[in-house]
């Protein structure tokens, strides 16, 4: 009964603030206002996805609370410039999953907390794909569920080899990431990438291209290591795309380089 009125009340807080803006006459915006709501909200959701998914509760639970007032502007900003009737309605069911991933974070269930974020860039994802606005970080959201694939892969090998079925499935989203990450690399590489709409310093943009780069290079051991490596190096090399990936992932949050 407690949990459930801290839930109720969290979810009202958020609503009210948004409801707040929208009364003070908020004026339309165009797409690129749009855009840079989201930008802002990244700048706060990947700290916090990041942290719960490291399990350090203390820097989640802090990560957690600038999301979630982040999330009340970004809210704001999208009801009430958006022609599209759906779009309330999957931006409410997003506001729910924040609301119970705070109260997770406060009960210190990261594993739930980090589902029910994940569920909120794929809503997200989803409501921009269908309006039309593309968003860069959208490709690194969409690489990922192909990487993470691998991965587990790699992480579930017994003994020595892997077994077919397991080959399969590294080839099949083999098949997925390196064209996607082409795509994200040449973004950067030809000069594409709006530093300015992103906010980025110059060292922030060297730390992307170096990030990029180094993923690039992971993607090459995975490769080779598909051509004719062992099952060994297939195995290191899967593991080994994480690093880069999240290094470019962090590039877009409100936190320091490593």
């Amino acid at each position: 009964m407690v949990l459930q009125r801290l839930r109720t009340l969290v979810s009202r807080a958020i609503q009210l603030v948004a409801l707040t803006v929208v009364m003070s006459g908020t004026a339309s915006a165009n797409d690129n206002a749009l855009l840079q709501a989201t930008i802002e909200m990244d700048r706060q959701y990947i700290p916090a996805m990041i942290y719960i998914g490291q399990g350090d509760r203390e820097s989640a639970s802090d990560a957690m609370m600038k999301f979630s007032q982040q999330w009340s502007s970004f809210v704001t900003t999208f009801a009430v410039n958006s022609d599209d009737p759906e779009w309330q309605h999957f931006l409410d069911i997003a506001s729910g999953m924040v609301s119970e991933a705070f109260i997770d974070v406060q009960q210190g269930d990261l594993e739930s907390a980090e589902k029910q974020l994940a569920a909120v860039t794929v809503t997200l994802h989803g409501l921009r794909e269908r309006n039309g606005i593309s968003y860069y970080v959208d490709e690194l959201n969409a690489y990922k569920p192909y990487m993470d694939a691998m991965i587990e892969v790699a992480d579930n090998k017994t003994g020595k080899r892997f077994t077919k079925a397991q080959i399969k499935t590294l080839q099949k989203n083999w098949a997925q990431v390196w064209p996607r990450w082409e795509a994200i690399r040449h973004h950067v590489s030809r000069a594409k990438f709006d530093q300015q709409l992103f906010g980025f310093t110059d060292d922030r943009f060297v730390e992307l291209k170096q990030a990029v780069a180094q993923e690039q290079m992971a993607l090459n051991n995975m490769r080779e290591a598909l051509r004719g490596g062992s099952h060994q190096d297939m195995a290191d090399a899967a593991i080994g795309l994480e690093a880069g990936f999240m290094r470019t992932y962090r590039a877009f949050g409100d936190m320091p380089f490593e």
